[in-house]
């Protein structure tokens, strides 16, 4: 049976349409200008970067990161969302197409050291996950740094499996040091 692409501009529009999107205890919306001071926090902090496998953001990248609409319009592009508990941005989830051919996506999460251990991250990435498999997606990935236990146990508590793990598979960009990449996986018929 032949797969149907996932339309980029029709995932982007079902996302914009999807947001704001409220949870038991959390907000996900669009990122705007006054997210940029928290932004930046987290965004500079090294523990948090450490697992982002890259350097921090350029201030011109922060700006750009919550003062543009986000658009998926080929794979590798990812839609930004803004985590906001108690109206204070606490975090971002993101979904990425990683395949349209292939009807593949890639969900992520990060929060504010201050907001960690809350459950915040289970909630906003099983919201992820679920805004990922309605743009079309039937197989979803998260990517993780081997050494980030949280996000681990937060992809098994949404129903990924461990697919790969990738030993000293690239070097960090904020450590350079070698590093291991976990690969966790869901079928939108698992789910």
């Amino acid at each position: 049976m032949p797969v149907e692409p996932i339309d980029p501009a029709a995932a982007t529009a079902a996302l914009d349409a999807a947001l704001p999107l409220r949870t038991d205890r959390l907000v996900l919306r669009a990122f705007v200008p006054h997210d940029l001071d928290p932004f930046r926090a987290y965004q500079s902090d090294p523990g948090t970067v450490r697992y982002l496998w890259r350097p921090p953001l350029t201030e011109q990248q922060l700006v750009a990161r919550v003062s543009e609409a986000p658009v998926l319009a080929k794979d590798g592009d990812a839609y930004g969302i803004a985590i906001e508990h108690a109206g204070a941005l606490v975090g971002e989830t993101v979904v990425k197409l990683t395949d349209a051919a292939a009807r593949q996506a890639e969900i992520g999460w990060i929060l504010a050291p201050e907001h960690r251990g809350k459950g915040y991250a289970l909630e906003a990435g099983r919201a992820a996950l679920d805004l990922a498999l309605a743009i079309g997606a039937h197989r979803v990935t998260a990517v993780l740094d081997h050494e980030n236990e949280a996000s681990a146990r937060i992809a098994e508590r949404l129903g990924m499996r461990r697919e790969a793990l990738l030993v000293d598979d690239g070097v960090n960009g904020a450590t350079g040091e070698l590093g291991s990449t976990e690969i966790w996986a869901i079928l939108a018929r698992e789910r």
